[in-house]
């Protein structure tokens, strides 16, 4: 039978790990996560919970995905709670404009910077920073695949139902 105190409980001590993610691992605060050990250090071809050296910086494309991924579970659980207690709604909005702000982020780049889809090669690649320079690291690997891992299917009931989400996201999506 469901269990909505564990779900809340769970959802809780989520939240705070995932305010952790946002605010130690987006070093320039552009929605591209630089993660460090994720449990996939066995795909890229530098040890990456280690530092890499003065004025260099790694952006990886998995953990930026991962965080993409991170919103949409906590989007789902927000919005099973929503259905309950209204109070979740606003959550599950915070928590689709973070996974829209990070996926326009995989995809495009401002200020001179190149973003982890490599649109030439078509793939997802990290990305090395290195004294204001950017560059893709190009080597094919689950690192590139992972962005196609951060989906979720809104089914048009829970939508219907939960009118301050619903206002919400419409609005958002108006005004960006």
């Amino acid at each position: 039978k469901p269990d909505r105190v564990f779900l809340e409980r769970v959802f809780h001590k989520l939240l705070i790990n995932f305010a952790w993610w946002v605010n130690k691992r987006d070093a320039e605060g552009n929605n591209i996560f630089e993660g460090g050990f994720l449990g996939l250090d066995n795909i890229s071809i530098f040890d990456r919970s280690e530092p890499l050296g003065p004025g260099t910086l790694l952006e990886q494309a998995d953990a930026t995905a991962w965080m993409a991924m991170y919103c949409l579970d906590l989007m789902r659980i927000a919005l099973e709670l929503a259905l309950e207690n209204s109070a979740y709604e606003d959550l599950a909005s915070k928590f689709l404009e973070h996974f829209l702000r990070i996926a326009y982020a995989l995809n495009h780049a401002s200020d001179g910077a190149i973003p982890p889809w490599d649109e030439e090669r078509g793939f997802y690649y990290d990305i090395i920073k290195d004294n204001g320079r950017s560059h893709h690291v190009p080597v094919r690997s689950m690192v590139g695949l992972i962005p196609l891992f951060a989906v979720h299917v809104i089914t048009a009931d829970t939508y219907r139902r939960l009118d301050n989400f619903r206002r919400r996201t419409e609005w958002f999506l108006d005004k960006n």
